[in-house]
């Protein structure tokens, strides 16, 4: 399964993903805890040919799920890496519902993969 999210300038900005077409689908034990110190029950392996990371989607205090992943930095490195613009679209290709492989789609239609 192939899941897409469209960049905007805030992506750019505060150097996240936004989650919010497919956070339905995720495994519930990867949503929860509100940073680092607390994390969720479970993490999602993303990749970027070298680049990886696990990490989760944080919630707010009230338990309401964040739509990002808690990681900005992979997120930060992916976006340099594959010189990301706002109306790009990063494709996450779901390996198992735990593990994603990154890859972006330029809003020209080129693709950039690692």
């Amino acid at each position: 399964m192939t899941h897409e999210s469209l960049l905007t300038e805030a992506n750019l900005a505060y150097r996240h993903i936004y989650l919010t077409p497919f956070l339905c689908r995720l495994p519930p034990d990867v949503i929860g805890g509100t940073g680092a110190h607390s994390p969720a029950q479970r993490t999602v392996r993303l990749e970027f040919g070298s680049l990886h990371s696990n990490t989760f989607v944080p919630t707010y205090e009230t338990g309401r799920p964040r739509n990002f992943f808690q990681d900005r930095s992979f997120a930060r490195e992916f976006l340099g890496r594959t010189g990301a613009k706002a109306g790009d679209t990063v494709i996450f290709d779901e390996v198992t519902p735990y593990h994603f492989r990154l890859s972006l789609r330029r809003a020209s239609g080129g693709l950039v993969k690692a």
